[in-house]
């Protein structure tokens, strides 16, 4: 997938006044990645490879805002392709100082597209398409944003995000933008096109990004939100036995097949939340309510 993306990214035009560069953090996998990026090129992008052993997308981010020169950071994954004019559209509103972040359009492969799709598995599967009809966070495949906004609101939370809760690590610092009143643009003139693994699709990874999703909200509302939840522990048996009777009454398709319903993505996530809240509640909180900072504990057990 990324010998794609870094082929797709060959037609991406960059103004010619422009520096940019491109770091291909290689978050400690044992295969080819490096060779991969080293064969890369394009005329107006310099390629840098970075190695970062410690797993987690978080981490793997902020190795790559510590390493990088610009004034103005884009994100992106390695399944996505780009649009010829992705790199002017997404940095000209942070440059010109219209905002301090900016949200992409995120469009889904069309050979991924399902019927029994809802709008809640479009958005799990990260397609943004109207961004300025309602922003409601940062997504990973397309964003960007000002180098001075991590001075303010410090790094990504390592604690988030792919390789440690699953999600959330980009919502946080979106939340926390917002908190000290930063701008947030969305941009519609340009996308990517996000070409996940098919095996997202499967009834069993529903279910595990349904798990993910709870236990990146219980650290949030726990830890930034200083939420309280009343008797924890009776509401995840009480969710779970609703997950349960209603599995028996209409039983689910097997973990192997495509799809699952939103019913039961709904029900794991709640059971999910409330399990990982009674877990987290019992640490110190990480943050002081709605804080741009985290706090840094003698004893973490972060990630």
């Amino acid at each position: 997938m990324l010998e794609a993306t870094l082929r797709a990214f060959q037609s991406v035009v960059i103004p010619p006044e422009w520096k940019v560069e491109m770091l291909v953090v290689d978050n400690g996998s044992t295969d080819h990645t490096e060779q991969v990026v080293e064969s890369a090129s394009h005329p107006a992008i310099a390629i840098r490879y970075i190695f970062e052993p410690a797993p987690g997308k978080s981490r793997a981010q902020n190795t790559a805002v510590r390493a990088a020169r610009g004034e103005v950071l884009l994100f992106t994954d390695d399944d996505i392709e780009p649009a010829s004019n992705w790199v002017e559209c997404m940095a000209k509103p942070i440059l010109g100082d219209e905002c301090d972040a900016v949200t992409g359009k995120i469009i889904l492969a069309e050979s991924l597209h399902r019927p029994w799709f809802s709008p809640m598995h479009k958005m799990w599967l990260a397609e943004v398409l109207v961004p300025l009809g309602g922003i409601h966070g940062l997504v990973g495949a397309s964003m960007g944003i000002h180098r001075k906004v991590f001075e303010e609101v410090g790094p990504f939370d390592e604690e988030l995000g792919p390789g440690a809760s699953g999600y959330g690590e980009e919502t946080l610092v979106w939340m926390q933008m917002k908190e000290a009143g930063m701008r947030v643009k969305g941009v519609e003139a340009t996308h990517v096109i996000h070409h996940p693994d098919p095996s997202r699709l499967l009834r069993s990874s529903w279910l595990e990004a349904a798990a993910r999703y709870g236990r990146t909200s219980a650290y949030v509302n726990h830890h930034w939100e200083h939420s309280v939840e009343r008797f924890p522990a009776m509401q995840m048996f009480l969710v779970g036995c609703k997950l349960a009777l209603r599995g028996l009454l209409r039983k689910s398709s097997s973990r192997n097949g495509e799809g699952c319903p939103e019913w039961e993505m709904s029900y794991i996530t709640r059971v999910e939340y409330f399990r990982n809240f009674i877990h987290e509640s019992r640490k110190p909180r990480n943050y002081e309510r709605r804080a741009l900072r985290k706090i840094t504990h003698p004893t973490s057990d972060a990630g």
